[in-house]
């Protein structure tokens, strides 16, 4: 809790005025085209990388005083559309990995031990990166240690929580790398409640077994108390 009321203190950009919509929340827009959002410099990312400009403000800030503490930070995803989570989520549906399990609810339940739904990912708003490594070996080694340590410690300071930590029965397994800045996550996770049913979520591989296995009670809401 006090790590939240630090970053409250922190003046923050306003955020954008206009309705957000249900095709947002899910998605299903063209991102690169919306002008809230910003290309992250080459500086901050090997990979084309587009944020909410608030989100990519605060980042700024972040890598600035951890390069200070001898902590480069590099965004490695920010944000994805539906289409881009559709393109990942079958390329893996149609991995030897999965391919011999034939019933969709099992094979989802796999799936999402890491990857999100399309419509149901946090990537969806701008919000949320994925930082310097996805491998679990780097967070094991010395510099892994380090990141990890650091941003443990100082990442609410500019308002970014981890929504994947440790010590959850609900949701995605830890990701040490997915921080979410919450000033504006919080936002759209309440919007998203409000308006995405499982109507909503639909046209991918096993789009169906969503409902059945409660998507957005046990993954989209199983997150750090925190982030809610």
């Amino acid at each position: 809790m006090a790590g939240y009321l630090v970053f409250m203190q922190i003046p923050v950009i306003r955020a954008q005025t206009k309705p957000i919509t249900k095709a947002f929340l899910t998605g299903r827009y063209d991102h690169t085209r919306d002008t809230s959002f910003v290309k992250v410099d080459s500086r901050y990312s090997n990979n084309s990388v587009y944020l909410k400009k608030e989100t990519y403000a605060s980042y700024k800030k972040m890598y600035a005083d951890a390069l200070k503490d001898g902590v480069e930070l590099s965004i490695i995803s920010g944000t994805r559309s539906f289409n881009d989570q559709h393109y990942k989520w079958d390329s893996k549906w149609q991995n030897s990995e999965f391919s011999d399990i034939k019933d969709a609810a099992v094979k989802t339940t796999k799936m999402i031990r890491w990857w999100s739904m399309p419509g149901t990912s946090r990537h969806h708003w701008g919000t949320d990166i994925d930082l310097t490594s996805m491998k679990l070996t780097f967070y094991r080694s010395a510099a892994g240690i380090k990141t990890f340590a650091w941003l443990s410690k100082n990442a609410a300071r500019y308002g970014f929580y981890q929504p994947f930590n440790a010590g959850r029965t609900t949701g995605y397994q830890e990701e040490k790398w997915h921080w979410s800045y919450l000033p504006l996550s919080k936002i759209y996770l309440h919007e998203y409640i409000a308006q995405v049913t499982y109507a909503d979520i639909y046209g991918f591989n096993g789009s169906k077994s969503a409902e059945q296995l409660g998507i957005i009670k046990n993954w989209v809401l199983g997150i750090n108390p925190e982030c809610k």
